[in-house]
């Protein structure tokens, strides 16, 4: 009777630290998939995409499709190159096909747990087709964006850019104008996101004619860590 007990007690000890033991793995396992390790990057909100991470993001709307790779710096800086096609010009409601040659550069100004805000700028050369000819400007976006992580897995955004295109030939001038809005990033796994982002606001030129319009972006986009 004795030893019946000891043996009853010894398969209730192992049981429980097999059940403990297999408990840590299974939040060890879940941690590395969608804990903070796991998440801890972002394409498009305030973080950025961590240290020593590659992230390739390809994005689609309006005003046209790009391609982009950012390589983490350290854990708050991020630099790269995009490479675009527009068919709406700068933004706004005129058709124009133009190539976009861009290095982002990304900075977390403000980590945190949940909320992180970023700034941005994208320096770079801008080739459009204009009645025949070619309209060729340097510039790019100027812009700061806040994210909130609602979980391990969904943040969503709040931002304010600047697009800034100083032409040298048809026609020479300065446009910019402040766009506003907001957006969302969700991660599918641990190196897969998707994200949305609609921004809006004036548009202003200086040129031989000079006047504003409303200019938007709308784009959805889709971008892998290859860590």
């Amino acid at each position: 009777m004795r030893l019946l007990t000891k043996v009853m007690g010894f398969v209730a000890g192992a049981a429980l630290l097999f059940s403990a033991n297999a408990r840590a793995q299974a939040l060890d396992t879940i941690g590395s998939v969608i804990g903070s390790n796991g998440t801890n990057w972002s394409a498009t909100a305030g973080r950025t995409v961590g240290v020593n991470n590659s992230v390739f993001q390809a994005e689609a709307g309006w005003p046209g499709i790009g391609l982009t790779y950012l390589k983490g710096y350290d854990d708050q800086t991020d630099y790269g190159f995009h490479v675009g096609l527009n068919y709406g010009f700068e933004g706004t409601t005129n058709s124009a096909t133009g190539l976009i040659l861009a290095v982002p550069l990304r900075r977390n100004i403000l980590p945190g747990e949940r909320l992180n805000v970023a700034v941005h700028v994208d320096p770079g050369v801008s080739i459009y087709s204009n009645n025949g000819s070619a309209l060729v400007g340097v510039g790019g976006p100027i812009g700061v964006v806040a994210g909130y992580n609602v979980d391990p897995r969904l943040t969503v955004d709040a931002g304010v850019e600047i697009p800034i295109l100083v032409s040298f030939a048809n026609p020479t001038g300065l446009l910019f104008g402040p766009l506003f809005g907001g957006g969302a990033e969700y991660l599918i796994d641990r190196d897969l996101s998707i994200s949305a982002k609609v921004r809006v606001g004036p548009e202003f030129a200086l040129a031989t004619t000079s006047g504003s319009q409303v200019a938007f972006q709308t784009l959805v986009g889709v971008a892998y860590n290859l860590r």
